[in-house]
């Protein structure tokens, strides 16, 4: 697949997507009545608290998870399992540890044709600034540079859509904020379109085209909220803050004194 046509492709297509799970209880609807499209090299982020099916909807995408109703359609061919034109980090790097850097990198490339596997490396591994580390192992770098080696290992195969499910949330604070750009750096290379799944409010609003507000039990998109800030982004600047605080208010509706009296 050559750029041009990669970064004309990743359309995503999700219709009406209900998804429920066995439990004590009964079954518990965890997304009900998702509808959403994605377009190609769109970078959208999708927010909720925890329970509200942002990963589980990320799954299915990804053709991790097969037994729900509706349809999820990449370029206009359904979804029916995983495959390599979708990409997928999880929040743990999940390297092999008796792999080096390289290897791992490598390794998704595995089952995919190509003749030139060795220049995809280099070319993924120089993008995430790590090419002075191919022969270290996981045990030898930090959380931050294993993840950029996971973010290397879903891009060598030039997947269509990138799907990420909160890479950052287990570093520390500056090492996210590191990440963030990182990722925005890669993917203007790139222009994949990228899914990202985060609880945090401020870092979609720092990384996203368009930001997915999901209400949890069951889970449903309560609103879609496009960020039109030019890159680079101010977390500082009075619109930033505007846009973030509209998006904390989704969440968060102030009680009044009374109400507060009448809860004691």
């Amino acid at each position: 697949m050559d750029d041009k046509g990669s970064r004309q492709s990743g359309m995503v297509d999700i219709q009406v997507v209900h998804k429920a799970f066995a439990g004590f209880q009964g079954r518990l609807l965890a997304l009900k009545d998702v509808m959403l499209t994605i377009h190609p090299g769109e970078f959208v982020c999708i927010v909720g608290g925890s329970g509200c099916g942002k990963t589980t909807l990320l799954r299915i995408v990804a053709g991790l998870e097969a037994d729900y109703d509706g349809a999820v359609f990449l370029d206009g061919k359904r979804i029916t399992g995983t495959g390599l034109d979708r990409g997928v980090v999880f929040q743990e790097h999940r390297l092999l540890s008796w792999l080096t850097v390289r290897e791992n990198v490598a390794f998704g490339l595995a089952g995919l044709a190509t003749g030139k596997s060795g220049a995809e490396v280099r070319h993924y591994l120089n993008l995430v600034g790590l090419d002075q580390f191919e022969h270290e192992y996981p045990h030898q770098l930090s959380g931050g540079m294993s993840q950029r080696v996971a973010i290397a290992r879903a891009l060598v195969g030039r997947p269509r859509l990138l799907l990420l499910d909160e890479p950052f949330a287990s570093l520390d604070a500056l090492t996210r904020m590191r990440m963030q750009q990182e990722i925005l750096r890669i993917w203007e290379a790139e222009r994949t379109t990228v899914v990202l799944v985060t609880h945090d409010i401020e870092e979609a609003v720092y990384l996203a085209d368009r930001v997915v507000v999901m209400s949890p039990q069951p889970g449903t998109i309560r609103t879609v909220l496009p960020v039109r800030l030019e890159r680079p982004r101010d977390r500082t600047d009075g619109e930033f803050i505007r846009i973030r605080k509209s998006l904390h208010n989704e969440f968060f509706t102030p009680c009044s004194p009374a109400g507060l009296r009448k809860t004691r």
